[in-house]
């Protein structure tokens, strides 16, 4: 069995999980017409390796035209990489993982950019930044602590018509810097 990352940071799991944490439960057939470009065959071998490692489940099936079809959600307790998987992978491991993280973020931000008209971007709340932060370890801490609470704050909203769904991708990478 693979380590949760490796199932995660997958192009087209992190999709599948991306957009079943974006809508209310999802068929195969809703899934391929939301992704589009990602074949059935392929969907489905992604889907039964999520379902494997437990990371979604199948919540209602039926009969639609003599096929069972069934509903997918994702099982929002068990998602979180576990520290003690992060510790061991190896350099190209997070490389890798940034690369497909990254690679995502451009692909929702090309999305959004080919659909969006440019006066929308501020109303919409389209942004990105790079800021370098000086800051203790303690202040380090304070600072991811803030953030955690505020975004498991509003991490359960629904989704309704007056919220629009933005995505908040986040890192920081510490840089040596030299000595005084």
């Amino acid at each position: 069995m693979k380590g949760k990352a490796d199932l995660l940071l997958h192009p087209v799991r992190m999709r599948i999980v991306q957009q079943l944490l974006l809508n209310k439960p999802l068929t195969i057939a809703q899934l391929v017409e939301i992704l589009g470009d990602v074949p059935q065959a392929t969907l489905y071998r992604h889907i039964n390796l999520l379902l494997e490692a437990n990371l979604i489940e199948v919540i209602e099936t039926q009969k639609v035209k003599g096929t069972e079809e069934r509903k997918f959600s994702v099982k929002m307790d068990n998602l979180q990489i576990p520290e003690s998987e992060i510790e061991v992978l190896s350099q190209e491991d997070h490389i890798r993982h940034f690369s497909v993280f990254h690679g995502n973020l451009l692909q929702l931000a090309t999305s959004y950019l080919a659909n969006t008209s440019p006066e929308k971007y501020e109303q919409e709340g389209f942004s990105y930044a790079y800021v370098p932060l000086h800051l203790s370890d303690e202040e380090f801490q304070e600072l991811t602590q803030s953030i955690q609470q505020e975004i498991e704050k509003v991490f359960n909203n629904k989704l309704t018509p007056e919220r629009t769904t933005r995505i908040f991708g986040s890192m920081f990478i510490p840089q040596k810097t030299p000595k005084e």
